[in-house]
């Protein structure tokens, strides 16, 4: 039982545990059908299959001329529905359905067309002299590709819980398709919390500007969800309550008051808004606190609906820890991702680097600290990096307005854990969404 009443687990996790809980907690809703139009980046639900034959009908394995009967053959031009006649030939190219009654198909550079009485006559060369030879034919079926040579239909194209690429649209569109079964993308809403925040301009009259408003819909829709415009949540425990019970979205992110200090004082809405509508309606605590430096009060809810909620603390750079640690494992587990190893393309991000620099201190010895950091290679670092394997990471100053200019200048983000952080320590690297660099 945690601080507040809610049922979940016991003190902090650690940031490996934490990803963890994400990762299971989070699975994929339900297939839909997608138009191509609107399914670039979903997962698969269903293999792409082809929805014919292929060829769907006897073709031609190269360019050339489909002859019927002996030749010389008269070249002649045909409705898709006419068949060819004895001693007369059509023009085709590769891969094209032949008419009816063809016997083979004449490669372009095995005959000769002369005219003749105004019409054009084909004739094949000898295999011998190469000389055209009106006796000379190809064997009955050569040059031919018969129905479903290539593949018959229900071949798998695509298979399931692939994340759906530019070339898979086009394969899908060649193939005649006009929908693909989809893991329905997640829909994420966010609820800003805090009165005092300002919505534009710059700081003000001792009132800050949000920093998350814009971000967290960014991040969330680069992960592959469908990110609604966050909304100002009301400061009153009813208020919240109606947000959080009206919202449509799949999941919620909220920012502010995930802190489990303060009283139980209903009008102590700073500290204890969230957590106490969330102990009104039963909410069942997954993650509750990450030893983790920053971001350490991130909380993780199932909702009595089934839905999860995120809780970021207000503070940008701590929100952006906990954002990076669980909200990829979340949208990806929501996506289908995490099915059958499927797996959305990361940057080029490497998987590990060797620190170069000392590494913030955590705020507690047990703490993962998250850091940005920028990458060079070893070849142009070898003051640094005696390894040869892995890239050198530099740590990034934690600078700017809301100590916001190292993580705006990230290459990568170091995974740093409790005991380590020293120059020349291997870190594991997430990209500057949170995924897995390996991804």
């Amino acid at each position: 039982m945690n601080d507040d009443g809610a049922t979940g687990l016991d003190g902090l996790l650690a940031w490996t545990q934490a990803r963890y809980v994400a990762r299971t907690a989070a699975t994929p809703l339900r297939p839909t059908a997608a138009r191509l139009d609107e399914a670039h980046g979903a997962i698969l639900a269903r293999a792409v299959t082809s929805p014919y034959d292929e060829p769907v009908a006897d073709a031609a394995a190269h360019d050339g001329y489909a002859v019927c009967g002996e030749g010389p053959w008269h070249l002649a031009e045909l409705a898709p529905d006419v068949a060819l006649s004895q001693h007369y030939a059509m023009r085709v190219r590769r891969l094209q359905i032949l008419p009816g009654h063809t016997d083979a198909v004449l490669p372009v550079d095995r005959g000769v067309v002369h005219t003749e009485n105004d019409a054009q006559i084909l004739t094949a060369r000898d295999p011998l002299t190469d000389l055209p030879e009106p006796s000379a034919r190809p064997d009955f079926g050569t040059g031919i590709i018969e129905r479903g040579a290539i593949r018959t239909a229900g071949t798998e194209l695509v298979h399931a819980h692939s994340t759906i690429t530019a070339a898979t649209l086009a394969l899908a569109a060649a193939a005649g398709l006009d929908t693909l079964e989809v893991v329905t993308p997640p829909t994420v809403g966010t609820l800003i919390l805090g009165s005092t925040l300002l919505t534009s301009g710059p700081p003000r009259e001792g009132r800050v500007r949000d920093a998350l408003g814009v971000t967290i819909p960014a991040l969330i829709g680069s992960l592959g969800a469908r990110a609604n415009p966050a909304l100002r949540a009301p400061d009153t425990r009813e208020l919240l309550l109606r947000e959080i019970d009206d919202s449509t979205a799949d999941m919620l992110i909220t920012t502010g008051s995930t802190s489990p200090g303060g009283s139980d004082d209903p009008e102590d809405t700073e500290t204890n808004i969230l957590r106490a509508v969330l102990r009104d309606i039963g909410a069942h605590w997954l993650i509750d606190g990450i030893s983790m430096t920053p971001g350490a009060q991130t909380l993780l809810v199932r909702l009595p609906d089934g839905r999860l909620l995120l809780g970021l603390p207000g503070q940008p750079t701590a929100a952006l820890a906990g954002l990076l640690t669980l909200g990829a494992p979340l949208i990806a587990g929501l996506r289908g991702e995490l099915t059958h190893s499927a797996r959305t393309p990361s940057s080029s991000v490497p998987t590990h680097a060797i620190l170069a620099e000392p590494a913030p201190l955590p705020d507690y010895d047990d703490d993962t600290v998250l850091c940005p950091v920028r990458l060079t290679d070893q070849l142009t670092d070898r003051l640094h990096n005696a390894d040869g394997k892995h890239p050198s990471a530099h740590p990034l100053p934690s600078d700017g307005p809301a100590e916001l200019g190292g993580w705006a200048s990230a290459e990568a983000i170091a995974v740093i854990p409790p005991g380590s952080g020293n120059p020349g320590d291997v870190v594991v690297l997430l990209d500057p969404l949170g995924r897995p660099a390996d991804g």
